[in-house]
């Protein structure tokens, strides 16, 4: 639950605008680790998540809710002043309240029905990443797109193994994103293949972590529709891909789906203990199934 700020705590806030005025205040919750990154200059990509409430501690926005952190150019007015200038102020894994007056938020207009005129706002925040706004993607050469696909793939990797399991899965996906613009009657070149499939799976995988059962089905299926032939199991891409999506559908109750895809994985690598794993948790499921 948002804490609802007494006007002393409001009057002993830090004052985190360029002009100090006072328009944005920020109070630390919980401080950056030793070592983090900061502060974002302007013009950089910022990750971040936030809930927005009014000063009695209604609600009116949250990415925490939606369970997808936000991003925006820093510094560019993309944002309300309040956020270009108090994301400023931080570092990554710092989480804050900011503070802001209707100068710096939504002005005498507000932005109805949650917001009403003249509100002073308050936005719990923490600053997951930022990073240097990369080229457009129709701005880049082939050459650059994948070097850049394979710099967030390692990203991906690196949340992964800090167990930010959605973060990396949303780098993952921005990563194939970059390799190859999907079409639906398209192949994906042959040198950009491994990647593209890699990172889909990757994704896959987060979203089993994180029993994001349909998002994974649904990397599986993208990376399974590129596949140039039923044989291709490059670095045991299409074994892995199979093995993820019945493990997927079995959590969905799709049995069947399940064990055609996990038996398909196992006609490809009879050895993999993954895969002969989720055949016996299937067994066992369809058995209690059938005793229903």
């Amino acid at each position: 639950m948002t804490k609802i700020l007494t006007p002393e705590e409001i009057e002993k806030a830090v004052d985190v605008s360029v002009s100090s005025d006072g328009g944005v205040k920020k109070i630390i919750l919980e401080e950056a680790p030793e070592g983090a990154e900061g502060l974002p200059p302007n013009g950089n990509e910022v990750t971040a998540h936030y809930t927005g409430t009014l000063l009695d501690g209604s609600k009116f926005d949250s990415s925490v809710d939606r369970g997808t952190p936000f991003k925006f150019t820093i510094g560019t007015g993309q944002v309300i002043r309040a956020w270009d200038e108090g994301f400023a102020s931080m570092k990554v894994g710092e989480k804050a309240i900011l503070i802001a007056t209707p100068e710096y938020a939504y002005g005498a207009s507000g932005s109805p029905p949650k917001i009403p005129p003249n509100a002073t706002l308050q936005f719990e925040v923490e600053l997951i990443s930022f990073r240097e706004k990369p080229k457009e993607k129709w701005q880049m050469s082939p050459e650059e797109r994948t070097k850049y696909a394979q710099d967030i793939k390692s990203k991906g990797g690196a949340a992964f193994g800090k167990q930010d399991y959605e973060t990396a899965a949303d780098l993952y996906q921005e990563a194939a994103e970059y390799v190859f613009d999907d079409e639906e009657d398209e192949p994906v070149p042959d040198d950009d293949l491994p990647l593209y499939i890699a990172c889909w799976s990757n994704a896959a995988l987060c979203r089993l972590k994180l029993k994001d059962w349909v998002a994974a089905v649904k990397a599986c299926d993208v990376a399974m529709k590129k596949l140039p032939s039923d044989d291709y199991n490059e670095s045991n891409s299409r074994v892995k891909l199979l093995y993820r999506r019945g493990l997927a559908r079995m959590n969905l109750g799709m049995l069947k789906e399940s064990q055609k895809d996990l038996m398909a994985a196992y006609k490809l690598d009879n050895a993999n203990k993954d895969v002969k794993r989720a055949m016996k948790q299937l067994k066992e499921t369809l058995a209690k199934e059938k005793a229903k």
